[in-house]
C-alpha cells in the first residue's frame, strides 16, 4: 500500500485520475530487463503478461489464462483480479472513470493501437512515476553487442537489408522490435534475460544503409568497424529523439511495435508516416536451410541433456533431497555441457503436484517444494544454442499415476499426435488447426486456457510471430520454414498439471503438391507410464513407437 499511496500522490500532483502500468519496455518486448520490471516492482507479479490500472480509490490487475493462478499467489487481493480475455484494462477504465477524468501513460510503453482504445483524456507523461519512486532500480544492461556468424545465420546482413529495403513503401523504415533488428543485422546481445537481443532502434534506408541507435559503450571497436564498413552508422541511443525530430520525407513504421513517443516526434517533424506490418516478421519466421539444420542440431544437444536428466531423476530416492529448484538446476547443468550452448531460453518451469497446474509457474526459494513419490512433475524448459532455440515440456509420473491422470495425459497426447500428423493445404492458418489438439479434451468437457503453439526464433526470441496455433483468429498462413510449438495441456487447480510440448517445423510434402505437414524436431521421450494404451488407436500407437525409435537412433541411445 505504501507504493500505491506514493504513486497516488504523484498522480494527484499531475491531475491524473488513473495511471496505466503495462508489463513491457521501450521496445515492446515480452522479455524485459530487470530495469523495466515496473509492474513487478509495484505488484510483485513475476509473469510475462500483466497490466495494472491505478485510480484514486481502486486498483485492478489483468493477466491471461497462463498466469491467473500465479497472480492469485503473487498479487495482493487489494487489487481487483481479471482474466484479460474476460475483461480488458480499457473496458475496466471505461466502467470506472467518467468522461472528463484524465489517464496518465508513459509514451515509451504504449503503441498507437494499444492507446487509442482508451476513450478518455490521455496525458503523455514526461517521466514514468514509478521510476521516480523506485530508489534501487537496476542499471541498464551493459552487455556487449556481438556479431552473429554467417555459418549460423545462413544469410548475410547485407542480403537481408537489401531484401527488406526493396520492399519499403517509404524513404525509410523505423524499427523498434529488437528481435527484428537482431535478425536483420545479424547481431546478438544479452540485454534481456535468456533472450539474445540488443536494446536498439534502427532506421533502414531504401539503399540498404542504416542508422543503428544503441548504447555505444556496448560496441567494441572491431565490431564498430565491421558495422560501419558494411553500411551502418551507429549513434548513441540517447540521441534517438533528437535525430528523429530532424527527419523529413516519409517513414514506414509498424504501429503495433512503435512507441507513441517516436510516432508523436515524427508527426511533429512533419514526416509522412506509412503504417505497415514489420517487413522482417515473415522473413525471420521462414527459417533458411542453415537455420533449420541448426535447429535440428540444437535439439540433438537438448535431447541428450533431457535423457540424462530423466535418468538422473528416476534414480533419485525422492525423500526430500530433490526439490523443484534443485531439479531445474540439474537440468541446466546437463544442458550446459551441450555443444554451442549459450543460455537457457527461459527460466525453467519446474512444477511438482499442484504447482504443475500453474501454467507458467515460477519456482523461487520461497515456493520451492520437494519432489516425492505419488504425484506428477511438469518440467517446461529450453536452451539457447548458437544454432537455434529450444522449448520442450514433459510430464513425469513419480510413482503410480491415478486413472484420472492417465486419462487426461492420454487425451493430451492424442491431441498432440493429431496436430503433429496434420496434413493441410497451402493457406491454412494455425487457428484452423487448433481444434485438432483440443478435441479429445473437449469430449469430456475439458480444455486449456492458453494457445496450442507459438513460433520460435533462431537463437532469438522464444515466442516469435507472426505464426501461431490457437483459437485466436489469424491471417498468417503456416508456411514451410516456420518453427512452432505443439503444446496441449490439462490443469487441475490444486492438484496437478499436464503438458506435452514438442517443436515442429512446417514442411512441404513432395507427394502432395500444395499441401504441408509438420516435422517434429524435439527429441525427448514421453513417460509411457502415463499412457492409457487402450485409448490409443493403432495409428497413435505407431506414432509413439516411431517417435521413440527415432530418438534412440538419432541420439544413439
Amino acid at each position: 500500500m505504501d507504493k500505491i499511496s506514493s504513486l497516488r500522490k504523484l498522480m494527484k500532483d499531475q491531475g491524473l485520475s488513473a495511471l496505466l502500468i503495462p508489463r513491457t519496455d521501450e521496445f515492446q518486448s515480452e522479455d524485459i530487463a530487470p530495469r523495466a520490471q515496473r509492474l513487478a516492482w509495484l505488484t510483485g507479479f513475476s509473469g510475462s503478461a500483466g497490466f495494472a490500472v491505478i485510480t484514486n480509490d481502486k486498483a485492478a490487475f489483468f493477466t491471461d489464462g497462463r498466469y491467473i493462478l500465479q497472480a492469485k499467489e503473487e498479487v495482493s487481493s487489494f487489487y481487483e483480479h481479471y482474466n484479460i480475455s474476460e475483461k480488458s484494462p480499457f473496458q475496466w477504465v471505461m466502467e470506472n472513470l467518467s468522461a472528463h477524468e484524465k489517464i496518465g501513460y508513459d509514451p515509451w510503453l504504449f503503441t498507437e493501437p494499444q492507446l487509442i482504445k482508451y476513450d478518455r483524456p490521455r496525458v503523455a507523461l514526461s517521466s514514468n512515476p514509478i521510476d521516480e519512486l523506485w530508489r534501487d532500480r537496476p542499471e541498464s544492461p551493459d552487455n556487449p553487442l556481438r556479431l552473429h556468424p554467417l555459418e549460423y545465420a545462413g544469410e548475410s546482413d547485407e542480403a537481408k537489408r537489401m531484401r527488406i529495403a526493396t520492399s519499403l513503401k517509404a524513404d525509410q523504415l523505423l524499427m523498434t522490435a529488437c528481435d527484428s533488428i537482431a535478425w536483420l543485422l545479424n547481431i546478438r546481445g544479452n540485454d534481456a534475460p535468456h533472450t539474445p537481443i540488443v536494446h536498439s532502434i534502427c532506421l533502414l534506408n531504401k539503399d540498404g544503409t542504416y542508422d543503428l541507435f544503441v548504447d555505444l559503450q556496448k560496441v567494441k571497436d572491431e565490431v564498430l568497424t565491421i558495422l560501419q564498413e558494411t553500411g551502418g552508422t551507429l549513434i548513441d541511443i540517447s540521441q534517438v529523439l533528437l535525430h528523429i525530430g530532424k527527419m523529413s520525407g516519409s517513414c514506414q513504421i509498424d504501429p503495433h511495435t512503435t512507441p507513441m513517443i517516436l510516432l508523436q516526434t515524427m508527426e511533429q517533424a512533419g514526416v509522412k508516416i506509412i503504417r505497415e506490418r514489420d517487413p522482417c516478421l515473415l522473413p525471420k519466421a521462414l527459417k533458411n536451410p542453415v537455420e533449420l539444420k541448426g535447429a535440428r542440431d540444437a535439439h540433438v544437444q537438448d535431447g541428450i541433456a533431457l535423457c540424462r536428466f530423466f535418468d538422473w531423476l528416476h534414480a533419485q530416492p525422492l525423500e526430500g533431497e530433490t526439490t523443484e529448484l534443485s531439479a531445474a538446476k540439474k537440468l541446466h547443468d546437463f544442458r550446459k555441457e551441450g555443444y554451442l550452448f549459450q543460455d537457457l531460453s527461459f527460466n525453467t518451469i519446474s512444477g511438482f503436484a499442484a504447482h504443475g497446474a500453474i501454467i507458467h509457474y515460477n519456482v523461487t526459494a520461497k515456493s520451492d517444494i520437494p519432489l516425492r513419490r505419488g504425484e506428477l512433475y511438469l518440467v517446461d524448459s529450453g536452451g539457447q544454442y548458437l544454432t537455434g532455440t529450444t522449448d520442450v515440456t514433459r510430464t513425469i509420473a513419480l510413482g503410480d499415476p491415478t486413472a484420472e491422470q492417465k486419462d487426461r495425459y492420454t487425451r493430451v497426447l492424442k491431441g498432440h499426435i493429431a496436430l503433429a500428423q496434420a496434413i493441410f493445404p497451402q493457406g491454412t492458418t494455425g487457428a484452423q488447426l487448433d481444434v485438432l489438439a483440443r478435441q479429445f479434451l473437449w469430449q469430456v468437457g475439458c480444455d486449456y486456457d492458453h494457445g496450442t503453439g507459438h513460433g520460435v526464433g533462431s537463437y532469438l526470441t522464444l515466442h516469435e510471430g507472426p505464426q501461431g496455433i490457437s483459437k485466436r483468429a489469424s491471417d498468417v498462413p503456416l508456411m514451410p520454414g516456420m518453427i512452432l510449438s505443439n503444446e496441449p495441456g490439462y490443469y487441475k487447480e490444486g492438484a496437478y498439471g499436464i503438458r506435452i510440448e514438442n517443436l515442429m517445423a512446417v514442411v512441404a510434402l513432395p507427394h502432395l503438391p500444395g499441401f504441408y505437414g509438420f516435422e517434429t524436431i524435439t527429441l525427448a521421450p514421453l513417460d509411457l507410464m502415463l499412457i492409457e494404451d487402450s485409448k490409443l488407436c493403432d495409428q497413435e500407437r505407431a506414432w509413439v513407437m516411431d517417435y521413440h525409435e527415432r530418438i534412440r537412433r538419432i541420439l544413439k541411445l
